[in-house]
């Protein structure tokens, strides 16, 4: 099997275990070929039980191919000049992914992947450092803002933009409104494909992967998936994003983690088609490149012939010619 996802630290097995923070779940092609959403809940991978608890709208991923929507030849810009709007949803996902407030402080963790980012948000946001992480187990960087005029540009730039409660109880519960003279808005508890929210959620979560299996049902002994998932203690933003999508499965571990996953191609274009407009930064948009390009030689039917799944395993695995990291992180700090 190749693969290539935004979170480039989870292992991928032929049954697929996706790892974090020692939660597990777990798709199989039978979850897909039923269409129903489970409960996996247990230790270990190795040891674990299954519970079916509803039924998902699901499409097969060998969809004919030639039904599929179109997708432009042209990458849409790569954009680091936002509005104080787009940035400020950007920040609201980013934030209730994995962000952090404190007693007149702020943090958010970036991996190694995305400390370019870090310093662009940084620059961004004007106050705050960026501090290193070197812990054998993990190595990143944290953004953290103690400032006072630094904590009131990021709520400003964020207010009124989270979809959840968590990050705004915290708010609420330290008495930021009091300590910055703001009225902090309540969370919107909906979804929408017109904005950056998603796009940070995503930086946050989101991994998107390309792979190639054995199936003995395709005649050219192979198949190929686009696969699409995230993961939040939250249960609202998974479910939003299945309602706006009307496929897919939803799954829970044993610690509550909620997962949604998608492997459909009709699926993969429509988020294809977000992440054109809302991008995400650093390597994971070189990995949603790859995942695009695929997604057009599918189009093509190209997944059917030898040649193209040599060509579709060599950007699973090498990457794409269309861009690089470094063109990528060159490009914000010129910003």
């Amino acid at each position: 099997m190749y693969t290539v996802g935004l979170d480039v630290d989870k292992q991928v097995f032929t049954v697929k275990i996706l790892l974090s923070a020692g939660n597990f779940c777990i798709n199989s092609p039978l979850v897909f070929t039923l269409g129903t959403i489970y409960l996996f809940s247990g230790k270990s991978a190795s040891n674990f039980a299954i519970r079916k608890i509803a039924m998902a709208i699901t499409k097969n991923t060998n969809e004919k191919y030639t039904n599929l929507p179109w997708i432009s030849d042209h990458l849409s810009k790569y954009r680091t000049n936002l509005t104080d709007k787009e940035l400020g949803y950007f920040l609201a996902g980013l934030i209730e992914g994995k962000g952090w407030f404190g007693v007149k402080e702020f943090q958010i963790v970036f991996q190694q992947s995305e400390i370019q980012l870090a310093h662009y948000i940084r620059k961004q946001i004007g106050y705050g450092r960026i501090d290193k992480i070197d812990a054998s187990h993990k190595k990143g960087v944290k953004y953290i803002c103690k400032h006072k005029q630094g904590l009131f540009i990021i709520l400003s730039l964020i207010n009124g933009k989270f979809v959840t409660e968590s990050k705004y109880n915290q708010l609420i519960r330290l008495n930021y409104s009091k300590y910055l003279n703001i009225r902090i808005l309540p969370p919107l508890k909906r979804l929408s494909w017109d904005n950056f929210w998603l796009a940070g959620f995503s930086q946050a979560l989101g991994c998107f992967y390309i792979n190639v299996v054995k199936s003995p049902r395709d005649e050219i002994g192979y198949s190929v998936r686009l696969e699409y998932s995230i993961k939040q203690k939250e249960k609202l933003p998974i479910e939003l994003l299945h309602y706006h999508l009307k496929t897919g499965d939803i799954t829970q571990d044993s610690s509550g983690i909620w997962c949604y996953k998608s492997s459909d191609f009709m699926t993969a274009a429509r988020l294809i088609s977000y992440f054109d407009k809302y991008h995400v930064f650093g390597w994971k948009y070189v990995n949603f490149i790859k995942v695009r390009k695929v997604y057009r030689m599918i189009r093509e039917g190209k997944h059917l012939q030898s040649k193209g799944i040599k060509k579709i395993r060599s950007i699973a695995t090498k990457g794409s010619s269309e861009t690089s990291t470094q063109e990528i992180n060159t490009d914000i700090e010129k910003k």
